[in-house]
Protein backbone atom coordinates (compact mmCIF):
# COMPACT_ATOMS: atom_id res chain seq x y z
CA UNK A 1 0.00 0.00 0.00
CA UNK A 2 1.17 3.30 -0.80
CA UNK A 3 0.43 6.74 1.26
CA UNK A 4 0.07 9.73 -0.69
CA UNK A 5 -0.84 13.37 0.62
CA UNK A 6 -3.17 15.75 -1.42
CA UNK A 7 -3.19 19.06 0.11
CA UNK A 8 -6.28 20.93 -1.84
CA UNK A 9 -8.65 23.70 -1.12
CA UNK A 10 -12.65 23.06 -2.23
CA UNK A 11 -12.50 26.39 -4.05
CA UNK A 12 -9.34 25.35 -5.91
CA UNK A 13 -10.79 23.92 -9.54
CA UNK A 14 -6.97 22.55 -10.00
CA UNK A 15 -7.33 20.81 -6.62
CA UNK A 16 -10.68 18.97 -8.07
CA UNK A 17 -9.02 17.83 -11.32
CA UNK A 18 -5.83 16.44 -9.63
CA UNK A 19 -8.21 14.52 -7.02
CA UNK A 20 -9.68 12.39 -9.68
CA UNK A 21 -7.18 12.13 -11.41
CA UNK A 22 -5.38 10.66 -8.34
CA UNK A 23 -8.08 8.52 -7.71
CA UNK A 24 -7.87 6.81 -11.23
CA UNK A 25 -4.21 6.92 -11.25
CA UNK A 26 -3.96 5.74 -7.34
CA UNK A 27 -6.35 2.36 -8.26
CA UNK A 28 -2.92 0.80 -10.16
CA UNK A 29 -0.65 1.87 -7.33
CA UNK A 30 -3.42 0.84 -4.38
CA UNK A 31 -2.47 3.79 -3.17
CA UNK A 32 -4.30 5.42 0.09
CA UNK A 33 -4.94 8.91 -0.41
CA UNK A 34 -4.63 11.51 2.81
CA UNK A 35 -6.77 14.61 1.46
CA UNK A 36 -5.64 17.74 3.99
CA UNK A 37 -6.77 20.87 4.51
CA UNK A 38 -4.89 23.95 2.39
CA UNK A 39 -6.60 26.98 2.61
CA UNK A 40 -5.47 29.52 -0.73
CA UNK A 41 -6.62 32.81 1.40
CA UNK A 42 -6.96 31.51 5.51
CA UNK A 43 -9.23 34.36 6.93
CA UNK A 44 -8.57 37.32 7.52
CA UNK A 45 -7.05 37.72 4.29
CA UNK A 46 -8.93 38.80 1.99
CA UNK A 47 -11.34 36.83 -0.30
CA UNK A 48 -10.66 36.26 -3.83
CA UNK A 49 -11.92 38.31 -6.39
CA UNK A 50 -13.50 36.12 -8.95
CA UNK A 51 -12.84 39.10 -11.15
CA UNK A 52 -9.27 39.43 -11.18
CA UNK A 53 -7.98 39.07 -14.15
CA UNK A 54 -5.33 36.17 -12.88
CA UNK A 55 -7.92 34.20 -11.41
CA UNK A 56 -10.24 34.40 -14.44
CA UNK A 57 -7.15 33.19 -17.00
CA UNK A 58 -6.52 29.97 -14.19
CA UNK A 59 -10.31 29.05 -14.02
CA UNK A 60 -10.79 29.19 -17.79
CA UNK A 61 -8.14 27.26 -18.30
CA UNK A 62 -8.89 24.84 -15.65
CA UNK A 63 -12.39 24.87 -17.44
CA UNK A 64 -11.11 23.25 -20.48
CA UNK A 65 -8.58 21.15 -19.10
CA UNK A 66 -11.93 19.60 -16.98
CA UNK A 67 -14.35 19.64 -19.60
CA UNK A 68 -11.15 17.30 -21.24
CA UNK A 69 -11.39 15.20 -18.36
CA UNK A 70 -15.69 14.86 -18.34
CA UNK A 71 -16.24 17.50 -16.10
CA UNK A 72 -18.22 21.20 -15.69
CA UNK A 73 -16.92 24.23 -14.10
CA UNK A 74 -18.88 27.19 -13.35
CA UNK A 75 -17.48 30.23 -12.77
CA UNK A 76 -18.38 31.61 -9.88
CA UNK A 77 -19.90 34.73 -8.69
CA UNK A 78 -17.65 35.02 -5.44
CA UNK A 79 -15.01 32.90 -3.99
CA UNK A 80 -15.89 32.55 -0.23
CA UNK A 81 -13.37 31.66 2.60
CA UNK A 82 -13.13 27.91 3.32
CA UNK A 83 -12.31 27.17 6.53
CA UNK A 84 -15.63 25.93 7.46
CA UNK A 85 -16.01 23.95 4.24
CA UNK A 86 -12.75 21.95 5.55
CA UNK A 87 -13.95 22.08 9.25
CA UNK A 88 -17.26 19.45 7.47
CA UNK A 89 -14.99 17.25 5.57
CA UNK A 90 -12.92 16.58 9.13
CA UNK A 91 -16.25 16.68 10.72
CA UNK A 92 -17.38 13.59 8.03
CA UNK A 93 -13.96 12.08 8.24
CA UNK A 94 -14.75 11.61 12.56
CA UNK A 95 -18.45 10.23 11.45
CA UNK A 96 -16.68 8.07 8.31
CA UNK A 97 -18.86 9.69 5.88
CA UNK A 98 -15.46 11.98 4.17
CA UNK A 99 -16.06 9.96 0.57
CA UNK A 100 -19.31 11.56 0.31
CA UNK A 101 -18.69 14.89 1.65
CA UNK A 102 -15.94 15.54 -0.27
CA UNK A 103 -17.06 15.06 -3.85
CA UNK A 104 -20.38 17.29 -2.22
CA UNK A 105 -18.06 20.13 -1.23
CA UNK A 106 -16.47 20.55 -4.83
CA UNK A 107 -19.56 19.96 -6.60
CA UNK A 108 -21.57 22.48 -5.04
CA UNK A 109 -19.15 25.19 -5.04
CA UNK A 110 -17.42 23.99 -8.32
CA UNK A 111 -20.01 22.71 -10.52
CA UNK A 112 -23.48 24.71 -9.21
CA UNK A 113 -21.68 27.97 -7.39
CA UNK A 114 -23.02 27.54 -4.29
CA UNK A 115 -21.37 29.70 -1.85
CA UNK A 116 -19.37 27.07 0.82
CA UNK A 117 -19.00 29.85 3.72
CA UNK A 118 -22.75 29.23 4.64
CA UNK A 119 -22.85 27.49 7.40
CA UNK A 120 -26.32 26.73 6.43
CA UNK A 121 -25.27 25.42 2.74
CA UNK A 122 -22.97 22.95 4.40
CA UNK A 123 -25.74 21.56 7.12
CA UNK A 124 -27.87 20.59 4.00
CA UNK A 125 -24.53 19.11 2.49
CA UNK A 126 -24.13 17.19 5.32
CA UNK A 127 -27.71 15.89 5.43
CA UNK A 128 -27.40 14.84 1.47
CA UNK A 129 -24.10 12.61 2.75
CA UNK A 130 -26.24 11.12 5.61
CA UNK A 131 -25.18 13.19 8.66
CA UNK A 132 -27.07 14.39 11.17
CA UNK A 133 -27.96 18.26 10.46
CA UNK A 134 -28.57 19.25 13.98
CA UNK A 135 -25.09 17.79 14.97
CA UNK A 136 -23.41 18.66 12.24
CA UNK A 137 -24.61 22.59 12.69
CA UNK A 138 -23.75 22.12 15.94
CA UNK A 139 -19.52 21.37 15.41
CA UNK A 140 -19.46 24.16 13.07
CA UNK A 141 -21.20 27.00 15.27
CA UNK A 142 -18.65 25.87 17.42
CA UNK A 143 -15.60 25.94 15.61
CA UNK A 144 -14.94 22.22 16.34
CA UNK A 145 -12.38 21.56 14.12
CA UNK A 146 -11.04 25.57 12.83
CA UNK A 147 -7.80 24.75 14.98
CA UNK A 148 -7.13 21.77 13.29
CA UNK A 149 -7.65 22.95 9.71
CA UNK A 150 -5.00 26.01 10.75
CA UNK A 151 -2.57 23.68 12.46
CA UNK A 152 -2.50 21.57 9.21
CA UNK A 153 -1.78 24.44 6.83
CA UNK A 154 0.70 26.16 9.70
CA UNK A 155 2.47 22.33 9.48
CA UNK A 156 2.32 22.42 5.62
CA UNK A 157 3.67 25.60 4.96
CA UNK A 158 6.98 24.52 6.92
CA UNK A 159 7.17 21.81 5.14
CA UNK A 160 7.77 23.70 2.07
CA UNK A 161 4.46 23.71 0.66
CA UNK A 162 3.46 26.76 -0.88
CA UNK A 163 -0.06 26.35 -2.75
CA UNK A 164 -2.12 23.66 -3.75
CA UNK A 165 -3.03 21.50 -5.48
CA UNK A 166 0.29 19.34 -3.80
CA UNK A 167 0.56 15.87 -3.98
CA UNK A 168 3.34 14.62 -1.07
CA UNK A 169 4.72 11.12 -0.99
CA UNK A 170 8.09 10.59 1.27
CA UNK A 171 10.04 13.54 1.10
CA UNK A 172 8.97 14.07 -2.88
CA UNK A 173 6.23 16.91 -3.73
CA UNK A 174 3.72 16.72 -7.23
CA UNK A 175 3.15 20.37 -7.17
CA UNK A 176 0.32 21.98 -9.41
CA UNK A 177 -1.71 20.60 -12.06
CA UNK A 178 -0.14 17.40 -14.32
CA UNK A 179 -1.59 15.26 -16.88
CA UNK A 180 -2.61 11.53 -15.41
CA UNK A 181 0.86 10.34 -17.02
CA UNK A 182 3.07 12.33 -14.47
CA UNK A 183 1.34 11.58 -11.57
CA UNK A 184 1.59 7.90 -12.47
CA UNK A 185 5.23 8.87 -13.03
CA UNK A 186 5.18 9.94 -9.12
CA UNK A 187 3.54 7.07 -7.96
CA UNK A 188 5.23 4.76 -9.85
CA UNK A 189 8.78 5.89 -7.93
CA UNK A 190 7.07 4.66 -4.61
CA UNK A 191 10.04 2.13 -4.19
CA UNK A 192 12.90 4.30 -4.23
CA UNK A 193 11.89 5.57 -0.94
CA UNK A 194 10.46 5.04 2.65
CA UNK A 195 6.27 5.24 1.16
CA UNK A 196 5.64 6.35 5.05
CA UNK A 197 4.76 10.27 5.37
CA UNK A 198 6.24 11.94 8.01
CA UNK A 199 4.23 13.28 10.95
Amino acid sequence: MIRARLYLDYVDPGSWLMDRRLCVVGREFETQVERLPFEIRPPPDRQLDPADPAWRAYWSGMADAARRDGMELRLPDRVPWTRKAHELALHAREQDRLDAVHEGLYRAFLGEGLDLGRVDVLVELARSAGLDPGETKAVLDVDRHAETVERIRSEALEAGIRGVPTITMGGRRLEGIHPSEAIEAFLARHDELDTTEER
